[in-house]
């Protein structure tokens, strides 16, 4: 196969880069270092669902074959799979790797956990043989939801705000590449949630971190028009153009 059919091909097309929300704890992995060759933006968080967060729909939990065996004995695996599936509409499981385990189990209960997962928690389940190709498998899901006109990464994980201070600082990291760091300084600059909303481009990049392609991203979600389909493609209960009966 020619080097425009591969795989590799296609995640290096396209000039900007994808951004994931990656569990810390993945932080070691060579998932992640393959996935920063190959040129992603990774932020790093204390996740409490999933290991990688594409989008508000799609979130993938990585398991290594040993840790698949693992969950299994500890019964953690279901557990695990049932809270993705309840936060996104689009979960995936991969799991990485082949060969010997170190703790013995049946291969019965490795196949019929793979069959509930799809069968009964309807979680696609793709197996992979090493992080390279885990890596390219997670760029080119999230190249695919870099598709959509508005794709926002799901903040179902984040602990919920205890002080009013912290629900200013929730609302502003909701901003497209805004991290939590980045919405204090926007806070302190402009001094109320309000005002950061309805600061311009120039005046939002007096703010450190915030760079023009930044500043242009969250004004076009602040001021941009909201469309009747969501992001996952579900489409609202009310058509706001549609004429209300009297």
């Amino acid at each position: 196969m020619g080097e425009h059919g591969t795989l590799l091909s296609f995640i290096s097309k396209g000039k900007e880069s994808v951004r994931i929300l990656v569990d810390h704890r993945e932080k070691q992995s060579l998932t992640v270092k393959e996935l920063l060759r190959l040129g992603a933006e990774l932020e790093f968080r204390s996740l409490s669902v999933g290991d990688y967060v594409i989008s508000e729909c799609v979130a993938i939990e990585r398991k290594t074959m040993e840790d698949f065996a693992n969950s299994i004995i500890d019964r953690r695996l279901f557990e695990q799979a049932r809270a993705l599936r309840s936060s996104y509409s689009r979960p995936l499981i991969i799991l990485e790797g082949r060969g010997p385990l170190m703790r013995e189990i049946r291969e019965e209960a490795i196949t019929g956990a793979l069959v509930s997962l799809v069968m009964d928690l309807n979680i696609p389940v793709i197996w992979v043989n090493d992080a390279v190709e885990c890596a390219k498998i997670i760029m080119t899901i999230a190249k695919r939801e870099e598709r959509g006109d508005l794709r926002s990464i799901s903040l179902k994980d984040r602990r919920r705000a205890k002080t009013p201070d912290e629900e200013k600082e929730y609302i502003v990291a909701s901003l497209p590449m805004v991290e939590a760091a980045t919405a204090k300084k926007l806070l302190s600059f402009f001094g109320s949630v309000e005002k950061v909303f309805t600061a311009s481009e120039r005046e939002l990049m007096e703010v450190e971190g915030i760079g023009p392609k930044k500043a242009k991203r969250i004004r076009e979600v602040v001021t941009g028009a909201y469309g009747i389909k969501t992001s996952c493609g579900a489409v609202s209960q009310e058509d706001p153009g549609a004429k209300k009966e009297t």
